[in-house]
């Protein structure tokens, strides 16, 4: 029987293998595994799968160093991994693929300059670093943690606790959460499908679209400098919502109530209640326009 704990590959500084381009390293691991992977490479995908070890394959250009920790034959399963890639010396921008497979309750921290990120089906926490690409996360962990500088976001599924902050990448989150905030200079962000508790969006010039459901007791807050927030409603909303503008316009498709004027004769403001209230709704804008509408 093949052992669990295996190396099928090694890349080392000084070996004839660095013109190896296929790495795979496997190893027995506890299931709340803590997992870095970081350095040059165009893609890294994340799958959860239920064995107890994690396993990288990747395929990686000629003079690329690797540095993975070195299992010994009688290493007790891992409770922590770390991979580094180095790119090949004078080899511009980062190339090459990884592959990650780890126990679905794992830890997994990522980081990579331009790059495209996936991760499917983790439980455990995610902490995903980017500079430009695109970070696209389907399942359900237990914290999510995103930053990225211009690479778009997406989100499909339900953290229990999600965080999210890019400077011009755009965010999209089709699911759920019971605690979730998202920061953004100047990306979009839009929000369906799920239900929410506590959300925060915070924005300077992107344009926030929410078009989810608020639970009971929830509370939604959106902050805007200058981007339009366009708040769409379904047929059985119940809350209460204060929407504030104090250089933009507030329109109210949802019902006759229609705006006054802000303080001082600035912006407009419009406060009104549907069905009991469940939720509570603040919508705050400097020069943006307000949308309230239907779907």
């Amino acid at each position: 029987m093949r052992p669990l704990m295996q190396v099928l590959v090694m890349l080392f500084c000084a070996t004839p293998l660095l013109a190896q381009q296929r790495i795979e390293v496997r190893r027995a691991a506890t299931r709340d595994v803590y997992v870095r992977v970081n350095g040059a490479y165009a893609r890294v995908k994340v799958t959860a799968w239920s064995r107890d070890s994690v396993a990288l394959v990747a395929d990686l250009p000629t003079g690329t160093r690797l540095e993975p920790a070195v299992p010994g034959p009688k290493d007790p399963p891992a409770k922590g991994m770390k991979f580094y890639i180095e790119g090949p010396e004078g080899g511009g921008a980062a190339t090459g693929s990884v592959e990650l497979f780890v126990p679905a309750g794992a830890t997994v921290w990522t980081k990579a300059a331009n790059a495209r990120m996936e991760v499917n089906g983790v439980t455990g926490g995610l902490d995903l670093n980017l500079v430009g690409g695109s970070i696209v996360v389907t399942g359900n962990p237990s914290n999510l943690n995103i930053e990225s500088m211009d690479g778009t976001v997406s989100v499909t599924g339900s953290p229990q606790w999600m965080r999210v902050k890019t400077a011009s990448g755009d965010v999209t989150l089709r699911g759920s959460s019971p605690d979730a905030g998202i920061t953004t200079v100047g990306g979009a962000v839009s929000i369906a499908d799920g239900t929410f508790e506590r959300l925060r969006i915070e924005s300077i010039t992107g344009a926030v679209t929410f078009a989810a459901h608020m639970g009971r007791a929830g509370n939604l807050v959106v902050d805007s400098h200058s981007g339009t927030i366009d708040l769409q409603l379904d047929q059985k909303a119940s809350l209460d919502l204060d929407a504030t503008t104090i250089a933009g316009t507030i329109l109210n498709n949802v019902n006759a109530r229609r705006p006054t004027p802000g303080r001082e004769g600035r912006g407009e403001e419009l406060s009104l209640g549907l069905g009991i209230g469940d939720a509570r709704v603040t919508l705050r804008s400097f020069k943006g326009n307000i949308r309230l509408s239907r779907r």
